[in-house]
């Protein structure tokens, strides 16, 4: 259990403030493991191809593993955010998003989808390999970044979905503790 000290949030009921702690999702490596166990598989039974396929297969387990204990996401009363562990006790801001720049941290009042892939595998109580969720706190300039082309163009947008920001990432948390937030917190999904 990952104590999240600096992240108490302040809340108020009729007029008094109470503190509330955020929850952090439970780190998961299913993944992890999987992709591992599948890289040594290929790397041993398939020479040549299955070496190749199979080394890179392996080391996205082994980046998987080392993300799973790294990284954290976090839920607040107010959003959904991307935090590292410092040390045993304390998480800490990541840094700016990789991709487009500005903070981890999105109001749960932007999100307009989450799911997880391959679809239906949480339903099953089985862990899925990607999290995915968009939203509309980016600036819209950015939306078409990476897979936000697909996502936000006119097909897209005649066939259901809402214009946001593209996200994903790796399944290396409990996928029932997330998919239990985002309904919690109200977070809004495209059925």
């Amino acid at each position: 259990q990952v104590a999240t000290r600096e992240l108490k949030v302040s809340r108020q009921f009729f007029g008094e403030q109470t503190a509330e702690a955020p929850v952090v999702i439970k780190e998961d490596y299913t993944l992890a493991a999987v992709f591992s166990a599948l890289g040594l598989v290929l790397c041993t039974g398939l020479p040549f191809f299955g070496f190749g396929l199979g080394a890179l297969i392996l080391l996205l387990g082994i980046l998987f593993f080392v993300q799973a204990g790294r990284v954290r996401f976090v839920f607040d009363n107010e959003a959904f955010e991307l935090r590292t562990k410092k040390d045993d006790e304390d998480l800490e801001k990541p840094g700016e998003n990789i991709v487009v720049g500005g903070e981890n941290r999105w109001k749960y009042s932007s999100f307009v989808n989450y799911e997880f892939f391959p679809k239906g595998l949480v339903e099953k109580g089985l862990p899925p390999v990607l999290v995915y969720f968009k939203e509309t706190q980016t600036p819209s300039s950015e939306w078409s970044t990476g897979p936000g082309a697909a996502a936000n163009s006119e097909e897209a947008i005649a066939k259901g979905a809402k214009p946001g920001m593209v996200h994903f990432f790796p399944c290396i948390c409990d996928a029932q503790q997330i998919k239990a937030e985002f309904e919690r917190r109200g977070c809004q999904k495209i059925s």
